[in-house]
C-alpha cells in the first residue's frame, strides 16, 4: 500500500484556487474584488492632491521672496541684450550709447532717458525717432505741418498747447509712439512705421507701406542695428546725414536746450492722442 506524503495529504484536503497553478496569492476574502479599482483610485487622489498642495505652497512662497528681494534678477522690459540685469535704475551711459547719435541728439541725453522711463519705452528707440524727426531741434516745422522735436501733427495738441514747448511736444509724441510699441507688440519696425504712416499701417505688409514710411523704417532699424552690434559711428547713420539728414542737424546746432524742461510742462489736463 503506497503512503500518502504530507504534501499530497495536503493538496487533497485543500481547495485549490484557480491561481495557484500561476504561483499567484489568493485573493483575501476580506477585500472584495470589485472594490480594489476605487481604493486604487482613492489612493491617486489622495497622492495627487498632496503633490499639488505642496507645489503650490513652494510657488507662493517663491514670488514671495522675489517681490520682497531686491535685485532679484528678473528680466527688464527694455534689456534689448537678453540678459538678466538689476531692477535699480540705470544710468544713462550704461543703456544708451550716445556717441552713436549726432551731438544736436546727445546734449538731450538726460531728457531722452527720462521720457523712455516715463512711457516704459526703450531708450534707444526714443533717441532714434529724435534723431530721424528733427535732429533735436525743437523749432522744426516740416511740409506737412508737423511740429517740434517729435514731428508731432497740429491735431495732437489741445486747445492752448504751446508745440514748441519741449515737454508738451515730448509728451504728444511718446503717447503716440507708446501706443504704436504696444500695438506692435514690442517689434521695432513695426513701431517706426507705425509712428511714422499711423497705426493703421502696423497690420499691413510693408509692400503696401507708404514710400516715406518705408525709408523711415529703413533709417530707424539701421540705426538700431548699429546700436545692438555696438557699431559706433553708425554707418546708416552717416548714410542718413548725406541723404539730407545733414541739412536737418545744422538747422538743430545753435538752439539752446532748457536746462529743467520738466518745469515747463503744461498742466492743462489736455486729452492724449486719438
Amino acid at each position: 500500500m503506497r503512503l500518502h506524503t504530507l504534501s499530497e495529504l495536503e493538496r487533497e484536503n485543500i481547495p485549490q484556487d484557480d491561481h495557484s497553478n500561476l504561483g499567484l496569492p489568493a485573493r483575501s476574502p476580506s477585500v472584495p474584488v470589485h472594490s480594489i479599482p476605487l481604493i486604487l483610485l482613492i489612493a491617486l487622489a489622495f497622492t495627487s492632491t498632496t503633490s499639488f498642495v505642496a507645489l503650490r505652497d513652494r510657488f507662493l512662497a517663491t514670488v514671495s521672496d522675489k517681490a520682497t528681494t531686491p535685485n532679484s534678477g528678473l528680466y527688464e522690459p527694455n534689456d534689448l541684450s537678453g540678459e538678466r540685469i538689476s531692477n535699480q535704475p540705470v544710468k544713462l551711459s550704461q543703456v544708451l550709447n550716445l556717441t552713436a547719435f549726432t551731438p544736436e541728439v546727445q546734449r538731450w541725453g538726460v531728457q531722452i532717458e527720462r521720457w523712455a522711463e516715463d512711457y516704459d519705452l526703450p531708450v534707444e528707440l526714443v533717441a532714434i525717432v529724435m534723431q530721424i524727426e528733427s535732429c533735436g531741434d525743437p523749432t522744426a516745422v516740416s511740409s506737412a505741418g508737423a511740429r517740434g522735436l517729435f514731428q508731432v501733427m497740429p491735431f495732437h495738441f489741445g486747445a492752448g498747447e504751446d508745440w514748441m514747448d519741449t515737454e508738451t511736444n515730448a509728451s504728444r509724441g511718446m503717447e503716440y509712439l507708446a501706443l504704436s510699441y504696444r500695438l506692435s507688440d514690442g517689434e521695432i519696425d513695426l513701431t517706426l512705421a507705425g509712428y511714422n504712416g499711423g497705426h493703421s499701417v502696423i497690420a499691413r505688409h510693408p509692400s503696401t507701406w507708404p514710400a516715406e514710411t518705408q525709408r523711415y523704417v529703413y533709417w530707424g532699424m539701421g540705426i538700431w542695428g548699429d546700436l545692438e552690434s555696438d557699431t559706433v559711428p553708425s554707418p546708416i547713420l552717416h548714410e542718413w546725414l548725406i541723404a539730407g539728414g545733414d541739412h536737418l542737424c545744422k538747422r538743430a546746432v545753435d538752439v539752446s536746450i532748457p536746462s529743467d524742461s520738466r518745469s515747463r510742462h503744461s498742466d492743462d489736463g489736455s486729452s492724449p492722442i486719438g
